[in-house]
């Protein structure tokens, strides 16, 4: 054999080696999961853990609640901006331990007890800061409401199922439909999520969040339009997409092409064709709150 069919033989071997690598290294797992017994689950949990003593009653949260005054800054240093674009299926996969479900516990009264999930939280900060939306907590912040007599507690939880207590709310900015507060992380070091800026209209975004009945959902779009609901008010601004979200997303993380938090979902506005029977549904608006009226009220510098 000749020096250069030796040659070649050698860098075929290598290419296929490599393309070898490739492919294993290309190969996820997919994993199944049972998300229909996840607020058993849950309840399951806060028995066998023994941690409902860690848990600040509702009545007592909202007392510490009524005591917060609005737009208070809140001192948590957002995770530094990622600059590497990552492919959808990474985005989820190195973000979803900073998505919590936020669950009410519901005592024994009219009907047995039982966990039912609320809305969706992102994590800020590995001691326990995180953020969700003013209406998730607007019984607790509105005085001249009372609460419902079955609502116990209300906590959040990892897809995993790990619970914690949330301890107190830090601040809340009803304009900017958004409400930061604290949870109890019993000594874990959580992850949180990476906050980028705001969209121009027409780039990609990528949502991860917990749709009634269907938790830990993904959904992607683009920003249709970039508004404000108050010219004089920064809170009041607001960026629509087309990604589907739906009621339990309240809280929800979108994120850009790298994985960064660039608005929190809010509500939806439903445009029907007549205001008489039949309607006929044709569109639903998709309102978030950009990131830049989060970093508004945190007080932190960059990692």
């Amino acid at each position: 054999m000749t020096y250069y069919c030796k040659l070649l033989c050698i860098v075929l071997f290598v290419i296929l080696l490599g393309g070898g690598k490739s492919q294993a290294q290309s190969k996820e797992v997919v994993v199944y999961r049972d998300y229909t017994r996840q607020e058993a689950a849950l309840l399951d949990s806060l028995k066998r853990e023994g941690v409902m003593s860690l848990f600040k009653g509702i009545n007592e949260l909202k007392k510490q609640v009524l005591g917060v005054k609005e737009s208070t800054p809140v001192n948590v240093k957002p995770r530094r901006e990622e600059r590497r674009k990552m492919a959808p299926e990474e985005i989820i996969k190195r973000r979803r331990e900073s998505v919590l479900t936020v669950n009410k516990y519901l005592r024994a009264m009219a009907g047995p007890e039982m966990v039912t999930g609320w809305a969706t939280a992102v994590v800020l900060s590995e001691d326990g800061i995180c953020v969700t939306n003013y209406h998730v907590f607007w019984e607790l912040l509105d005085a001249k409401v009372k609460l419902n007599p079955r609502d116990s507690i209300m906590f959040v939880a990892t897809e995993s199922g790990r619970v914690y207590p949330i301890t107190e709310v830090l601040s809340f900015n009803r304009a900017a439909d958004m409400a930061f507060f604290k949870i109890d992380t019993r000594d874990d070091v959580l992850v949180p999520m990476p906050l980028g800026r705001d969209l121009p209209v027409g780039a990609n975004v990528h949502l991860l969040s917990n749709p009634e009945g269907y938790p830990y959902a993904y959904t992607q779009g683009v920003v249709s339009r970039t508004i404000t609901l108050n010219p004089v008010d920064p809170f009041a601004n607001r960026m629509e997409m087309t990604a589907d979200f739906a009621k339990g997303s309240s809280g929800g993380p979108i994120m850009d092409d790298r994985g960064n938090m660039v608005a929190m979902v809010s509500c939806i506005r439903a445009i029907y064709y007549s205001q008489q029977p039949p309607y006929y549904l044709q569109m639903n608006v998709k309102l978030t709150i950009p990131v830049s009226s989060l970093r508004m009220l945190m007080q932190g510098k960059n990692e």
